[in-house]
């Protein structure tokens, strides 16, 4: 039963970050995804897990348990989420840290960030630095994952669609980069292994949307962190 709340509150923020975000009211958005992820949080006071992994809809399509079935993992995906619904979601990993034996995050955002037409490198860097901190003050090893760019090819991504997301995104890897050099944590530079020189996504890495990692991308994913999960296991 408790399996089942969860996957429908995962499913309603989902949707309501996917479809609302600059669509409806602030207030009203922000209230109903906070009482969300607060109930989200409260389901998993007794989740027995090490290792959380935090993000977007690339981190929620990616199956850690299976990929790593020695360990315990959770998987803390949102399709949609942006910095500002993981700062509103940071009760989750206070939840896991309090009431278990959380110790690691794998930090991936940024890439609804970049691909909303309200992008602000001033304001991606302000609550990305605030994200880590409040990380960091848990006391959770974070390693944080460059985000990997999109791509036109054999996708539905238009090629001004990509150039201008993509531009973005190179600009948010560095502001990444930097911040974690600040705070002393590891970088995983996704995007360096998954894009092509030019700042796109590699076609066998990229679903047909041209956003998300298909099979071969999310087995890259998984074998990259290998080594680093292991350690907690």
């Amino acid at each position: 039963m408790r399996k089942i709340l969860l996957s429908v509150l995962i499913v309603l923020l989902a949707l309501l970050t996917g479809c609302s975000q600059d669509r409806i009211d602030r207030k009203q958005y922000d209230a109903m995804y906070s009482h969300l992820s607060q109930v989200w949080a409260q389901s998993l006071a007794h989740t027995d897990a090490k290792v959380a992994f935090f993000g977007d809809s690339r981190v929620i399509g990616a199956d850690w348990n299976a990929a790593y079935p020695d360990s315990k993992v959770v998987n803390l995906g949102i399709g949609g989420d942006r910095i500002g619904n993981l700062l509103t979601r940071m009760s989750q990993i206070r939840t896991l840290s309090e009431n278990g034996q959380l110790e690691c995050v794998f930090l991936a955002i940024g890439g609804n960030d970049c691909m909303s037409g309200s992008y602000d490198s001033a304001v991606f860097r302000t609550g990305y630095d605030r994200l880590l901190t409040e990380l960091e003050d848990l006391g959770m090893t974070v390693y944080v994952n460059t985000v990997a760019g999109i791509t036109d090819e054999d996708s539905n991504v238009s090629s001004k669609t990509a150039k201008t997301v993509n531009g973005r995104m190179k600009e948010a890897n560095t502001i990444i980069k930097e911040l974690a050099q600040s705070h002393s944590m590891t970088v995983i530079d996704m995007a360096a292994l998954m894009n092509n020189s030019d700042g796109k996504l590699k076609s066998s890495y990229a679903l047909p949307d041209g956003v998300h990692f298909s099979a071969a991308g999310n087995q890259l994913w998984f074998d990259t962190l290998r080594p680093y999960v292991q350690i907690y296991d």
